[in-house]
């Protein structure tokens, strides 16, 4: 991460920029904004000691200083990054790099988002992107995209973490509706690995069973992308 007040002082002054409003004191930031509080408590030496992020109707989620991954789950938590590219395309869409199987007949971002027709579903695919490009500006694990398109209408948007190998979930669309499937029968490597059980059981399904499609009504975008993360580092371990 570098030197901590340098990461605190670049950190505040981009939400700013990205539209949060901040309340400052010596050790705490609370950052507010769209009816969502995010509180960062530091030590002494501008360590991040605590997160916490509250929103209306859902339960706090909090992280001590033992929580890996603090400094990145705050720049998500936010949406920003230090020296990020436009979040956002000329669409409206976070502007996510992405691959496709084939030259032509695939899926793209901005026509898989327009066959999405339920407006939960689209504000949970948005919500998932935005959580997505500010992981795809982090350092790469590995080699692969942040999204790999397959063809359309059928084709899966297969979602890769940290450019690792193996992806955790995968994307499509049935009649309009965004569904969700787990990869723990797609890739010989890691059919039915362990480490798919946090998101066979969010999904209700068994990771040694198949991997059915699911809607994602009813889902958090956010539970959804931290369960994804923790597969892929458990599958690609």
């Amino acid at each position: 991460m570098g030197d901590p007040t340098t990461f605190r002082l670049d950190t505040a002054d981009i939400a700013i920029e990205a539209g949060w409003q901040l309340d400052s004191m010596r050790r705490i930031d609370e950052f507010s904004k769209d009816g969502v509080t995010v509180m960062v408590q530091y030590t002494a030496e501008d360590e991040i000691d605590s997160l916490t992020r509250s929103r209306e109707g859902r339960a706090d989620e909090v992280y001590g200083a033992d929580s890996s991954g603090n400094a990145e789950r705050l720049r998500i938590w936010l949406g920003v990054r230090p020296g990020a590219e436009p979040s956002s395309s000329v669409n409206g869409l976070p502007n996510v790099y992405y691959k496709q199987d084939r030259p032509s007949g695939c899926w793209t971002l901005e026509s898989f988002a327009a066959a999405v027709e339920d407006p939960q579903d689209r504000a949970f695919l948005i919500r998932f992107l935005e959580l997505l490009y500010a992981n795809s500006l982090l350092p790469r694990k590995g080699s692969w995209p942040p999204i790999y398109f397959g063809m359309q209408p059928g084709g899966w948007m297969f979602v890769y973490p940290f450019g690792r190998r193996h992806p955790p979930f995968k994307f499509s669309i049935r009649q309009g509706q965004l569904m969700i499937s787990g990869c723990w029968t797609k890739f010989k490597d890691v059919v039915g690995h362990a480490g798919f059980a946090p998101l066979a059981a969010m999904l209700d399904l068994d990771e040694k069973g198949p991997a059915s499609d699911v809607p994602v009504a009813g889902l958090d975008a956010d539970k959804v992308w931290e369960v994804g993360e923790k597969v892929s580092q458990a599958v690609n371990g």
